[in-house]
């Protein structure tokens, strides 16, 4: 962090004061003095010595006199600064840097005039390997040589390690940029090129056109070896995929869905995708899955390419997400930006609901709105439950603390409430409220009432007086029925849901209540539920459905008697599959909560209703539920009086899940369908889990694994069912197995396959393998390692979930390393981190598990993981609250389990 002239120096970022209560109170931003308009922006970077140097000139507005100039930088070295205005010209007598807040300050002899200006900066960096900034990324080429390319990430705070910059989403500009890259070497960004000239050098110096008027963690650029295919949208936007060399047609099924896409969403928002091209690009080394960057869409490589021959459902479903995710930012994020971090999931949550909504239009027998009731909405209902959690709306002073909200809570739950006013609105007034919104505010900053007015404006209904309690506060209710059906009519009374089951406060929501009743075949009409109770009349016989559709990101607590009507309902699929996915959920979180309404034996009964279910995603709420109980009873002590739970619950869910894993079978069948494979998936990674004494399963498994082993490129082994069989051949075998999968490891290119046995290797049964397996995967100091730093912590999760034994052995290993990793990781995303501390500690289930987590991480402060640490310390107490209410019924469980195998 050299500068031309060291000094001390404190910054003089402005903070809004709390009595201005307004929303920008605390926010640490740059002065106001000096606003961007245009960056022209020269780079020179070094693929041999990973360093860069660059020249940039601001075209900026003086908005008041100043002698200096404060905005971004980080990791940096900034050698020369000047300043000029008509004929004025001015070179910084001044140049610091204040570490902490990652600030530049240029010191001007004189003042700056108001108005008009160009600040040049001449500076230097280096092309990292933390994957956050500009970096490197090493990939092989089509003669199998390892090379180098170079990226960006710069979301949120990282645009600042590339070039100085005003890093604030609100300050806006547009750039030219211009890269000097060896010969062989392509370069690409946002816009197409304006100017491409071979040097005297042999170097190719490309200049690309201006960008629209974006945000500085928009801009992106690449360099290396890419090869290509491409086609045109109806509109004539040139899309392409960039692949590594050698692999362009895995770019095809992308291609496809990105053109796809762009179709669909210029129709639903009535606003054109407004730049010439749409590049998506596979980066070998990626911290997160994807980023939006406008024009140039980056993507981890599992996220974007597909091996047509080779890929599972899941991968499939995967890219498509992904890909219609990030298109959806292109409008959401892109041409309309949050004004500040606190309304991140303005981005994210509307996003994560469009690529469900824009899939589902391209691929409408994948069943993608059903899947989202197992999949966005569980996982908000599980993080958002915990006292640790935080409101969609999240103060965020110091721009870093966005990192920690990059979450369940931003994404899924943000995607979940979008999804519930889809519902209360209509499809109609959703979609004119979104174009209003964005004809509005294209190219500009928003806030979240921003939406609102749109949405009002066009419905006339209450819209944010609805939608504030779901948006500003944390949490989500639990809706407790007590019937009175006899008489026809039901009393619903809302409190907040807390997982732990602990006394809530009183606050509450406006909810809008979507009844079904067997009676009366049609779904009733949408009705606010305002106050904390409401009665509903209901017909006098029938089952009764609350919050049908689960549109709503809430809980149901139903009385016995409602209880039972539903759960015949289930028996006969008399209700759709999200709502029987959703009755199932519900009850789990409902008997982790301990709630009156839904003891352990409740629970077990009503599981008992799914034996004769078809759908992938209810069995997947099935599985969740299965999974969750087995983790919870291995933690229980082999010498406690209930330690027979754990045997005889494995035993009574493979009895539950036999028949249908028959039924389906291993064989992938012509009729199959998107689903129908999803669902053997599911079936068959029970089997792996619970079936590992059966030796039919076992046979079948060995059977399969032998033909893949003798020819890994045939398809005696399909993809969709490699981890299940992997998993339970190493959990029967032994060292010769674990060799054997390791060796096959090496010789795979694409990372698809290879994570796939990065998600199994730590079931291998001896605890010597699992250590060897976790000595494999945890990167040096430095960084470097066996796996790419982006994939290091899939192994350490299939150790810590295998077992009891793997679970202690994974966190004794994440203590013994710490300091290690620490170092490993002291650049990176502070994702990778979290991802090792989840994948390390969860499954525990005892209240000393949890103490031991909290004091570790408080003598080993980790602040950027701070939230994600006690959201997972909460979570093993509540598992722990859980199992001590469980144990005392274990003689009932026991015989419930023994009816039920």
């Amino acid at each position: 962090h050299r500068s031309r002239w060291i000094v001390p120096h404190v910054s003089n970022l402005t903070m809004a004061t709390p009595s201005a209560m307004d929303k920008a109170a605390g926010r640490v931003l740059l002065p106001p003095s000096v606003e961007p308009k245009k960056y022209v922006i020269d780079l020179v970077p070094n693929l041999e010595t990973f360093k860069f140097t660059g020249t940039e000139t601001v075209e900026v507005d003086v908005v008041s006199a100043t002698t200096t100039v404060q905005l971004h930088a980080k990791e940096l070295y900034v050698s020369a600064a000047t300043f000029k205005a008509g004929d004025m010209s001015s070179e910084a007598v001044e140049i610091s840097m204040h570490l902490k807040d990652t600030v530049l300050t240029l010191t001007f002899p004189d003042e700056l005039p108001v108005g008009a200006g160009e600040l040049t900066i001449v500076f230097e960096g280096e092309i990292n390997n933390q994957m956050a900034g500009f970096y490197r990324s090493q990939y092989v080429d089509a003669a199998g040589e390892k090379k180098w390319m170079g990226s960006t990430q710069f979301e949120a705070l990282d645009a600042r390690r590339a070039f100085p910059c005003w890093d604030e989403p609100a300050r806006k500009a547009t750039f030219v940029l211009t890269l000097t890259v060896p010969a062989g070497i392509e370069a690409l960004s946002n816009m197409p090129e304006s100017e491409h000239v071979v040097l005297k050098t042999g170097q190719n110096k490309v200049t690309f056109m201006e960008t629209p008027k974006m945000s500085t963690y928009l801009l992106v650029w690449c360099i290396g070896e890419f090869d290509s295919v491409a086609a045109l949208t109806k509109g004539g936007v040139m899309c392409k995929v960039y692949t590594p060399p050698g692999r362009g047609a895995s770019g095809k099924f992308a291609l496809d869905v990105a053109v796809r896409t762009l179709e669909l969403y210029d129709d639903f928002f009535m606003v054109p995708y407004p730049l010439p091209k749409l590049d998506m690009i596979a980066i070998m080394d990626f911290a997160m899955g994807a980023m939006e960057n406008w024009g140039l869409v980056t993507y981890r490589e599992v996220d974007l390419l597909i091996d047509e021959a080779k890929a599972t459902s899941v991968q499939r479903q995967r890219v498509g997400s992904v890909i219609t995710h990030e298109l959806a930012h292109q409008w959401f994020g892109n041409l309309v930006t949050m004004a500040w971090w606190d309304d991140l999931w303005l981005n994210e949550g509307f996003a994560s609901w469009a690529q469900t909504y824009s899939l589902d239009g391209l691929f409408p027998d994948w069943g993608l709105w059903t899947q989202f009731i197992g999949d966005d909405q569980a996982a908000a209902l599980r993080l958002d439950a915990l006292k640790t959690s935080h409101p969609i709306q999240v103060p965020i002073g110091r721009a870093e603390e966005v990192e920690e909200v990059f979450d369940a809570i931003s994404y899924c739950k943000g995607a979940s409430v979008v999804r519930m006013l889809y519902a209360f609105l209509g499809h109609a007034h959703f979609q004119q409220g979104l174009q209003v919104y964005m004809e509005r505010h294209q190219y500009g900053n928003t806030e979240t009432f921003h939406l609102w007015n749109a949405w009002e404006e066009v419905s006339g209904k209450p819209v944010a007086a609805v939608m504030g309690g779901w948006t500003e506060q944390m949490g989500f209710p639990v809706l407790e029925v007590t019937s009175s059906q006899a008489t026809g009519s039901l009393t619903v009374k809302q409190s907040w849901f807390l997982a732990d089951g602990s006394e809530p406060d009183d606050r509450k929501w406006s909810i809008p209540m979507i009844t079904h009743c067997g009676a009366e075949g049609a779904v009733r009409d949408v009705e606010i539920m305002s106050d904390v109770e409401m009665t509903i009349s209901v017909p006098k016989e029938g089952w009764i459905k609350l919050n049908a559709g689960q549109h709503v990101p809430c809980r149901v607590a139903y009385d016995a008697e409602t209880l039972a009507g539903l759960a015949k309902a289930v028996e006969t699929m008399a209700i759709g599959p999200e709502d029987r996915a959703g009755l199932l959920n519900d009850a789990y979180a409902l008997a982790k909560a301990g709630h009156p309404s839904m003891p352990a034996t409740a629970l077990l009964s009503l599981v008992k209703s799914y034996a004769n279910e078809t759908h992938a995603t209810v069995w997947e709420a099935v599985a969740s539920v299965l999974v969750g109980l087995d983790k919870l009873f291995v933690a229980i002590p082999a010498d406690h009086p209930a330690a027979a739970l754990q045997p005889a619950f494995s035993a009574f869910a493979a009895k539950i899940v036999a028949p249908a894993a028959e039924k389906v079978g291993w064989e992938a069948g012509a009729d199959d369908g998107h689903l129908g494979k999803l669902l053997r998936v599911t079936l068959i990674s029970l089997q792996a889990r619970f079936s590992g004494s059966d030796p039919a399963v076992v046979a079948k498994a060995r059977s399969m694994w032998d033909a893949h082993m003798e020819d890994p490129s045939g398809d005696a082994l399909p993809s969709d069912l490699k981890v299940s069989v992997y998993k339970l051949i190493l959990k029967t075998g032994g060292e010769a197995e674990f060799n054997q999968l390791m060796a096959h490891l090496d010789s795979l290119e694409a990372n698809a396959e290879r994570k796939l046995i990065y998600n199994s290797l730590g079931s291998a049964g001896d605890v010597n393998l699992k250590r060897r397996v976790l000595d494999w995967c945890y990167p040096d100091e430095k960084g470097n390692g066996n796996l790419k730093l982006q994939d290091f912590f899939y192994p350490i999760g299939s150790v810590s979930q295998s077992s009891g034994e793997g679970l202690k052995l994974a966190w004794q290993y994440y203590q013994d390393n710490y300091a290690t990793l620490k170092s490993a990781l002291a650049k990176a995303s502070p994702s990778l981190m979290d991802a090792a501390i989840v994948y390390s500690v969860s499954g525990f289930a005892t209240d000393e598990a949890a103490a031991e987590i909290e004091e570790f991480f408080t003598t080993n402060p980790l602040p950027q993981s701070s939230r994600k640490i006690a959201q997972t310390v909460e979570g093993v107490r509540t598992s722990a609250a859980f199992l001590k209410r469980i144990l005392p019924l274990s003689p009932d469980l026991l015989g419930m389990m023994a009816e039920g195998s």
